[in-house]
């Protein structure tokens, strides 16, 4: 056997047993992994906010119907929020159902209707020739979420022929200096509704359309909006409704019909 020979052997027998130098495939850092799935997770939630802000058939759809209460509910394409009505039937007079909204502006009231109600300061006292009064509300919420303001003019109003009445609760945003560290709202338009049936009975309607504004999460309000309507007529509105001061009050603006 040549030395050439016996070299070529002895690397053969060495071969197999070599370390094998190529280099290892890298495995990805955590914080990778994490940024991946981050960002998927982003674009999971503005697809799926983009398919709800394009979706609704703009018509009103019943939500619950329980204990003589009935509330809807509509979705429009271009809005986040769901809009609701509330509809129950009762012995009531016209004077009465409004007088909640015209002589009481205090925050024990407020805290009735809204539970996170902090203060109530009155801007204009209800005027009997323009029917119309203006409030400052104030809500707190818990952290991260801010407080809000809301400035809000009551209007009222009675069709002549069918004697209906209406309340127009608006804000009014910009007409006195925002507070700091406060969101004030900017949306709301909650029409309340009264209107004689030939039963005798009066129906009482309200329309709520209202967006808080801020970073206020829309879909916990459109999770919640049916059920707090439906609970707040069912008990909170009956019971407030048959306290004497309203019972009793008689406004010169209202027909009443009885």
């Amino acid at each position: 056997m040549t030395a050439v020979h016996a070299l070529k052997q002895k690397e053969e027998t060495i071969a197999p047993h070599s370390v094998n130098t190529a280099p290892k495939k890298a495995k990805s850092p955590l914080w990778k992994k994490l940024y991946v799935a981050f960002t998927l997770l982003v674009f999971a939630a503005i697809a799926a906010d983009t398919i709800w802000k394009a979706s609704g058939s703009a018509e009103w759809k019943l939500a619950k119907d329980e204990d003589g209460v009935k509330v809807y509910t509509l979705k429009v394409p271009g809005d986040r929020l769901t809009k609701t009505k509330t509809v129950m039937e009762g012995e009531y007079t016209l004077s009465q159902l409004a007088a909640p909204h015209i002589i009481d502006h205090n925050l024990e009231t407020c805290k009735k209707w809204i539970p996170n109600c902090s203060a109530v300061t009155p801007i204009k006292d209800f005027d009997p020739v323009t029917r119309s009064s203006v409030d400052m509300w104030t809500l707190d919420f818990p952290s991260p979420l801010s407080d809000r303001e809301l400035l809000i003019s009551t209007i009222a109003s009675q069709d002549k022929a069918s004697k209906a009445v209406a309340l127009d609760v608006v804000v009014l945003p910009n007409v006195l200096p925002h507070n700091e560290g406060i969101v004030r709202v900017e949306q709301m338009h909650n029409r309340w509704t009264f209107t004689p049936n030939r039963n005798g009975k009066v129906q009482v309607e309200l329309i709520q359309d209202t967006n808080l504004g801020g970073s206020f999460p829309y879909f916990l309000m459109n999770m919640v909006i049916a059920d707090e309507s439906h609970t707040f007529f069912r008990t909170e509105l009956r019971k407030v409704l048959q306290e004497d001061k309203y019972v009793n009050a008689r406004f010169e603006f209202i027909d009443d019909i009885r």
